[in-house]
């Protein structure tokens, strides 16, 4: 069922994950620098975007929301997934955390966590427990049923209820979705329109489908089209729009693709009275730190012109979904 009738909105979501988002046998030393460095670009991101009145949805590991390795590890649910490969777990990983967050800023976030929710119009959103996969082989819905009671869990230690939620690596499984709403989750980020954006397991992820979503970023290969929210297993689906790639310091003509690109998207959102979700991650901007927010300005400046020729509104997933439940139990009263 759609839910029609919100105000044209830009939804911003950020996954926060840092270490627990990659196989420690893919992080070198770039992915090293980057994830140190999205421990500075957060507290500029967010300068930025309260000086522009913009709303994000932080979508966050579960498990950055300790400070010590011991509360950690007395909070992690008895039930957990079997990955046909373990690399995949973040189980597998523990004997690597460090004590606590000072000794380990990429398996510990709570200091982030306070700073984020200390800024106005921020909203602290779920990205599993220990970013569960949901379409590898050995997951099961008792495991991520449990991975979501503790991600819960874990927020509640800092006054947050999440209410949003980020399938990692974009594996949305529609048949967790009612798993989803129990836990008390309102809507969720589903994938971009175009099959290679379509969750899939990794070994499914091709090369061409790799290379589609590159292309995509800077080229009109798909026609622009507004985002709608669509309820779906008492969800509201708020599906991505774009993808934010990191700024290229060699090839700043792809950055101008890029606005262009985003750009494109967001007047036909605000024209159409549609949604434009962009996401990225913060260690995309962990590099070039600099660049990257000039690039993200340079987007506000878009959103700022959209607003003020078609009222388009900055919002948090938890505010669009909130609005469009709103509006349905409206229009049930007026059939009533």
């Amino acid at each position: 069922m759609s839910a029609e009738g919100c105000l044209p909105a830009l939804v911003i979501s950020l996954d926060l994950e840092q270490a627990w988002g990659s196989e420690p046998q893919r992080i070198g030393p770039a992915e090293l620098a980057a994830y140190h460095g999205a421990r500075r670009a957060i507290p500029r991101i967010l300068d930025l975007v309260a000086e522009r009145n913009v709303a994000l949805t932080w979508a966050t590991v579960g498990l950055l929301f300790f400070d010590e390795r011991d509360e950690m590890l007395s909070q992690l649910p008895a039930q957990r997934p079997s990955y046909a490969d373990p690399a995949l777990s973040a189980y597998a990983r523990l004997n690597d955390v460090g004590r606590n967050e000072r000794e380990d800023p990429l398996h510990f976030g709570r200091s982030l966590l306070r700073r984020i929710g200390a800024y106005p119009r921020q909203e602290i959103a779920g990205h599993s427990f220990s970013h569960y996969y949901a379409l590898e082989d050995g997951n099961d819905p008792e495991s991520f049923a449990a991975d979501l009671a503790a991600a819960s869990k874990a927020a509640a230690s800092l006054g947050v209820e999440l209410k949003s939620l980020v399938f990692p690596r974009n594996q949305v499984k529609e048949a967790y979705l009612p798993l989803c709403r129990s836990a008390g989750y309102e809507s969720f980020r589903g994938t971009q329109q175009g099959g290679s954006h379509d969750g899939r397991p990794r070994r499914g992820d091709h090369l061409r489908h790799r290379a589609a979503r590159l292309a995509e970023t800077y080229l009109p290969l798909t026609p622009n089209a507004p985002g709608r929210p669509v309820v779906t297993a008492g969800l509201v689906n708020i599906a991505a729009s774009h993808f934010l790639r990191p700024a290229q310091i060699r090839l700043t003509a792809l950055d101008q693709l890029q606005r262009i690109r985003i750009r494109g998207r967001m007047r036909c959102a605000a024209q159409r009275r549609g949604i434009c979700h962009i996401w990225w991650h913060p260690q995309n901007f962990g590099q070039d730190i600099d660049q990257n927010l000039h690039m993200l300005g340079a987007i506000l400046d878009d959103y700022r012109r959209m607003a003020d020729d078609f009222g388009m509104t900055s919002v948090t997933m938890a505010e669009l979904a909130s609005s469009c439940r709103r509006e349905r139990s409206d229009a049930a009263g007026l059939a009533a």
